[in-house]
């Protein structure tokens, strides 16, 4: 499910109202998305340390920034009709939520429903769309217009005894 290639590295675009910053981060410096997603000590996503496309590192604030995309390709693919709801979306526990952005932009994906999307700057969310380019993206909740509950989706009850 990680949104990495053969060198072991998260493909990231940091999307601002006005620009986006596209690079590349070691696995090893950030963790697994498992990690990611589960880590309550972990503090929010401030910044990120990027290998740039220009060949640079550089340390990228993100507090400003509309949201962090770990993503499967930096083309992405423009013509891509994004899927806002399948039957055949995985079973996982967490909040099923459409976020609004300030730009206009939507996206629908699952939360973990801890204290993070409430008390924390932002939260990691896992887009639904098995189609679209985004595998995990941090949303700065400063960024939001809008945010919307859909749904709840919970473990199967038999889960532990397989």
């Amino acid at each position: 499910m990680a949104a990495t290639n053969a060198e072991g590295v998260y493909r990231v675009v940091v999307r601002f109202e006005d620009h986006t910053i596209r690079g590349t981060v070691p696995i090893g410096e950030l963790g697994s998305i498992e990690q990611l997603l589960h880590d309550e000590n972990r503090s929010p996503l401030e910044t990120i340390k990027l290998m740039l496309e220009t060949g640079e590192e550089e340390e990228i604030p993100t507090v400003d920034a509309k949201a962090v995309f770990f993503v499967k390709t930096f083309a992405g693919d423009d013509r891509h009709q994004a899927l806002h709801f399948h039957e055949n979306a995985p079973i996982v526990p967490g909040l099923w939520v459409r976020v609004y952005f300030y730009d206009g932009e939507m996206i629908e994906g699952m939360i973990s429903n801890t204290r993070d999307f409430v008390l924390e700057k932002g939260f990691f969310l896992i887009p639904t769309d098995p189609n679209g380019n985004n595998r995990l993206a941090y949303v700065n909740k400063s960024g939001l217009k809008d945010f919307h509950v859909l749904g709840m989706r919970n473990m199967p009850k038999n889960l532990h005894k397989l």
